[in-house]
């Protein structure tokens, strides 16, 4: 079974564990994937289906990453990382109607995701996570504030080092893909 954090604090402390270059915008993305599930869209099932195959075709498998990460702390989301799925050798188009349906069934509100969000600056001021300062946490929240917490996408320094490439899929799905 994918790993499972039980609570906020377990979950962001496993990211940056696994991730130790994040900044706050990678733990604020993680945050409200885990609330408000996934972002990108496309606007038709075969435009989705193309960018995901192109997306797909030049990953160089990666049995070192992690198939799953966990986005929520219930355990009912994940990210499935696509070069450790390449490693299995499953076919990409299995996978794109779980895809799909994920990308319908987690829609979480604003203020859950502003919930999680001063949730996490607490741990910080509480000296829990101890990579951010608080004037810094600050500044950031006044500015997610000014924008109505969208969708970001991950910093620079998480895509150059980690060159993210996943898809959110619910945790009802990973059994039926025999993920685990």
């Amino acid at each position: 079974m994918p790993p499972e954090p039980g609570d906020l604090l377990t979950l962001i402390e496993m990211h940056l564990s696994w991730y130790p270059l994040m900044e706050l915008r990678d733990v604020y993305k993680l945050l409200y994937q885990g609330v408000m599930g996934a972002e990108h869209l496309m606007p038709s099932r075969q435009d989705y289906t193309d960018y995901l195959e192109a997306e797909f075709e030049p990953l160089l498998p990666d049995p070192t990453e992690h198939l799953l990460e966990p986005v929520r702390p219930d355990g009912a989301l994940y990210r499935l990382n696509l070069r450790a799925y390449k490693v299995r050798k499953l076919r990409l188009n299995g996978l794109i109607p779980f895809l799909l349906e994920t990308a319908h069934i987690i829609t979480g509100t604003k203020s859950e995701l502003i919930s999680s969000w001063a949730q996490f600056s607490q741990f910080c001021l509480q000296g829990q996570i101890q990579q951010f300062d608080a004037e810094t946490i600050e500044q950031f929240s006044q500015w997610l504030e000014q924008i109505d917490y969208p969708a970001l996408h991950h910093s620079e320094t998480y895509g150059r080092e980690y060159q993210p490439a996943y898809r959110l899929i619910a945790a009802r799905f990973i059994h039926e893909l025999e993920l685990v």
